[in-house]
């Protein structure tokens, strides 16, 4: 019972971590050049290891990739 807590508790964190990839990529979306700059986002991406990092980032290009569209 205690492992799939865990895991519940793993995957929403990963979702939360997802969203906010998604918001930042909202805040900087009119800067074009950012947006297309793989080392400017990835200065912007506030966790240092994955999967946290990783998540982040997937959340902040399927902001981009949809336009801005919630």
């Amino acid at each position: 019972m205690k492992e799939k807590k865990a895991i519940q508790s793993t995957a929403f964190s990963l979702s939360r971590v997802e969203a906010e990839g998604w918001n930042q990529a909202q805040r900087v979306m009119s800067d074009e050049a950012l947006t297309s700059d793989e080392h400017r986002i990835s200065m912007l991406n506030p966790h240092i290891a994955d999967p946290e990092r990783a998540r982040w980032h997937v959340g902040f290009r399927n902001a981009i990739r949809a336009g801005g569209r919630r």
